[in-house]
Parts: C-alpha cells; structure tokens; sequence
C-alpha cells in the first residue's frame, strides 16, 4: 500500500507503508533526532527523506496526519458502542496494533512536543479523541453493569491506553510475541476493571 502526499510546494510524492511505519518508529525512538538521524534510525537515505519533505517539521506534520487517520479508523472499525463491549475492545486492540508503529508515534506525541528539538520536557499524558472516545465508550460501558463502577471512567481509559502502550513497547523490545498481544491486553484488563473484578479488589 502507498500513500500519495501532497507537500506545500504542491509537489506530490509516493511515501510507501513500510517506510511510513518505519518513520513512524524512529521518531518515536529518537524524538529528538534530526533529519539525518531520522533517515538513518528508519533505514533509508537523507536524500529519500528529503524528497519526502526537506524539513524534520514536515517529516513530524506527515506522521502525524497519518497516525491521526490511523487511530480515527482504529476506533470507526471497532464500533465501539455496538455490545458486547468485551469483542469491542478486542476489536480496538486489534485494530491499533495492526499498525502499532503509527501507535508509537502517537503517543509519543502527545508526550512530548515533536516540533521543537530543543524542548526536552516531557508534556505529560494529554487526553485526545482516541482518549475521550474510550472515555465515553467505559462509561457507558459501567452503566451496561459491564466495568466497574468504583473507577472513573477516564481512570479506565488511560489504564487502557497504557496497557496497550506497554504491550507494542515490549514488542518492539523483544520481550514478548506479537501473537497474541490484544487478546492479553484484553484478558489483563478485564480481570482489574471488568465488573466482577470488583469483588477481588481487597485480596
């Protein structure tokens, strides 16, 4: 699959999904990294990336506008709200980590500000779209008696969010199988949020 980009000098370029995702990577890898570093961390040529776009802002304005179509289809594919919110969430997890590279980055930039080399202070947990609609999504959830109620639903949502985080981090470490990743995203989070969990909140 490839992706037709459009720069500002109304110059269109083929940028193809294995060089996105690998972009995707080591931006979130080496967040301060300048276009060179970049082009090597992701394997490929300066002058590659430099027919991409001849600037690291319009590599991050590239990666971004992907990984934000990404996690916008990620939620539309799951149907969220269509029960049993259980297989929604499988089918969230599956869609996100189909393209966890794009993930990585995302949250990456919501961590920390990627247009500014020189800012090495971490912004901190921001909540976005994909936060605010599994926000909504657990809250109606708790009211279908399916999570827990003693928890806020933003609360579920970021320990969500980091769960899934933590799981495509250790897969890109080596430390775990992709196989089987969402269903034990899944099965952990299930087992501290589902409604019944709440009965073992105290052992």
């Amino acid at each position: 699959m490839s992706l037709f980009i459009t720069r500002d000098d109304d110059m269109t370029i083929e940028l193809d999904e294995k060089l996105t995702r690998a972009l995707a990577l080591a931006v979130s890898q080496h967040p301060r990294a300048n276009l060179q570093q970049l082009a090597r961390a992701a394997g490929t040529s300066k002058a590659t990336l430099y027919r991409i776009s001849p600037t690291r802002e319009g590599v991050i304005k590239l990666l971004t506008e992907r990984s934000r179509r990404h996690m916008q289809q990620a939620l539309d594919q799951a149907s969220l709200m269509q029960p049993p919110f259980e297989v929604a969430l499988h089918r969230l997890a599956e869609n996100v980590i189909a393209e966890r590279e794009l993930y990585l980055f995302w949250t990456a930039a919501l961590w920390v500000n990627l247009s500014d080399v020189r800012d090495e202070a971490p912004e901190g947990y921001v909540p976005s779209f994909f936060s605010n609609t599994l926000e909504a999504f657990f809250l109606q959830g708790q009211k279908a008696g399916v999570f827990r109620i003693d928890m806020p639903a933003r609360w579920l949502a970021k320990s969500y969010d980091f769960l899934l985080y933590a799981a495509i981090e250790s897969v890109q470490r080596g430390e775990i199988a992709t196989l089987g990743m969402s269903e034990m995203v899944n099965k952990m989070f299930m087992r501290g949020a589902g409604a019944d969990s709440s009965d073992r909140a105290d052992v």
